[in-house]
């Protein structure tokens, strides 16, 4: 008997020292932790990235068009047939010549300086985008990581659930041995058992998949170990209310919303500006021979001139197309009213959420604390032959119960509180 005990001490000795092992090679996350993986992973924010920086070098681009433009050409004919210019004098044959054309604008309806402006407030959208598509992915992050979590705690339920419901059993197994109970209550128990094992390889399947699924959006192996330190329970933010008016301040996407507006009104600006006289100067310096080519000689011949183009009659084009340019800019209006519904009707649904289910924890905790009192009275008055089976079957099954509505609604709070800071636009509380 000493030597059986020696025994099962050494394996439970092995067993601790296999999960400790596992814990070791175990990496251990934060939610802190685990959104700043997901941000230097995201693809969706490295896409944003790049078209933040393509909207830099648009920008730049259009600012040379303040600057003079170089621009250098050559050329060369062989003329095969002998043509006389007049009598006793021909035209040579070889005729080449290289040209550079120094080109500066000096008035063309403000087109360039309104591009340039409008190019800026793209840089700035594109920026905007980079906040919008972060604070959409920290919410993404925390419901990954508290599903995570939710599950652990529901996997550890169950697995104290089945554990509850075999310590009944092996009593049950012996009083029925000894003839104190019918056989009807051992197969209440079996039953009962074999659905709590059930509910285990379920819980067991779910904490799985959301782990799956948290390693991958980081960008590790899909079975990759991993600890989590912040429970479901923690109290990591305790939020207050924010106005309508300072949430659409850190809003990326309701900032956006205006600069498109300003944007359309530029638009029509430069809908206007094509059809205003455009005045541009230049110096042409060439090199070669002439273009009636008698003596075969090159020199340098240097011009300047001016050039104007002053639109006269286009049977009122611009006219319809400010109208149609004003229409877009009524569109990005109604646009940036819609949204501004949208985020308030966020807000304040979020708020109500926090508010309600704050309120929500302090009812199934003090559920699962009369869940708990009734099943150690009732287990301890079944022991005593004073209730029947049934009366224990159900305080474990009214324990259960109150134990997972203690973490769903803790869930339902953490999903709550991650849905307030995506309204109030900035994730990263």
């Amino acid at each position: 008997m000493i030597n059986g005990i020696n025994y099962m001490k050494k394996i439970g000795l092995i067993i601790v020292v296999v999960f400790w092992v596992n814990g070791m090679f175990a990496q251990t996350l934060s939610v802190g932790q685990y959104r700043a993986r997901v941000l230097d992973y995201n693809q969706d924010i490295r896409k944003s990235q790049q078209a933040a920086e393509g909207a830099l070098y648009s920008l730049k681009s259009i600012r040379t068009g303040f600057f003079p433009k170089l621009d250098a050409s050559g050329n060369y004919s062989y003329q095969i047939e002998t043509i006389e210019f007049f009598p006793g004098t021909d035209l040579k044959h070889d005729n080449y010549g290289i040209e550079a054309d120094l080109v500066q604008n000096i008035y063309s309806g403000s087109v360039v300086r309104k591009q340039y402006h409008v190019a800026k407030l793209q840089h700035a959208i594109a920026q905007l985008a980079v906040e919008h598509t972060i604070d959409n992915m920290i919410y993404a992050a925390d419901v990954t990581y508290w599903t995570v979590a939710a599950n652990g705690d529901l996997l550890s339920l169950s697995e104290r659930y089945v554990q509850l419901v075999s310590e009944l059993y092996h009593v049950v197994s012996k009083r029925f041995e000894e003839g104190a109970i019918s056989k009807t209550d051992l197969l209440m128990v079996q039953n009962r058992l074999k659905e709590a094992e059930l509910q285990l390889n379920t819980s067991s399947t779910n904490y799985k998949i959301a782990l799956q699924s948290l390693n991958i959006m980081m960008g590790m192996e899909p079975d990759a170990k991993v600890v989590l330190t912040d429970s479901i329970q923690k109290v990591l933010w305790v939020p207050g209310q924010t106005t309508l008016d300072k949430a659409l301040e850190k809003r990326a996407d309701y900032q956006a919303a205006i600069m498109n507006i300003e944007i359309a009104r530029m638009q029509t600006g430069l809908v206007r500006s094509r059809f205003l006289p455009q005045l541009v100067v230049g110096l042409k310096e060439k090199y070669g021979t002439t273009l009636i080519n008698i003596d075969g000689k090159s020199k340098w011949t240097t011009t300047a001139y001016a050039q104007v183009n002053i639109p006269v009659f286009h049977w009122g084009e611009m006219r319809q197309n400010v109208r149609m340019s004003r229409t877009q800019e009524e569109t990005r209006e109604l646009e940036r009213s819609q949204l501004k519904d949208q985020v308030s009707k966020e807000l304040n649904n979020a708020w109500v959420n926090v508010i309600e289910i704050a309120d929500k924890l302090e009812i199934v905790y003090s559920s699962l604390d009369i869940a708990k009192d009734n099943l150690i009275l009732n287990t301890f008055s079944y022991n005593e032959g004073k209730l029947p089976i049934l009366d224990v079957l159900s305080a474990q099954v009214s324990w259960l119960q109150a134990y997972t509505n203690v973490v769903s609604v803790n869930y339902q709070f953490k999903i709550a509180l991650a849905e307030y800071a995506r309204a109030l636009g900035g994730g990263n509380y």
